[in-house]
């Protein structure tokens, strides 16, 4: 194994997530990334558990699912309440109806 690449190994078992591995690097997330898969390398995606980020934002996903599709709010209300668009509103929606469905 030459320096480079186990300068590289060494790295990506330190990095916590895909932006530290690319930031100690000191290269683009898309060079890290070509450089994980040459190197066969398992990178953490800095998420820990949970799918959506973090427990506040898996709960407001959940609510506005259940808004829209139990309650039948409209895109624009729950969006006016969380302060997003309709667009992000409805995509929000549709993943955590998705993601429900797998859980079922």
């Amino acid at each position: 194994m030459d320096s480079k690449e186990e300068w590289i190994r060494n790295t990506a078992a330190e990095s916590i997530s895909w932006k530290d591995f690319a930031e100690r690097l000191g290269c683009s997330y898309l060079t890290a990334r070509a450089w994980s898969i040459k190197y066969n390398l398992d990178i953490p995606d800095g998420r820990v558990g949970n799918p959506s980020g973090s427990p506040a934002q898996a709960e407001r996903n959940h609510d506005i699912w259940y808004r829209r599709y139990t309650l039948g709010e409209t895109l624009q209300s729950i969006g006016d309440c969380y302060n997003i668009s309709r667009q992000r509103v409805l995509a929000i929606a549709q993943r955590e109806a998705k993601r429900l469905a797998k859980e079922v």
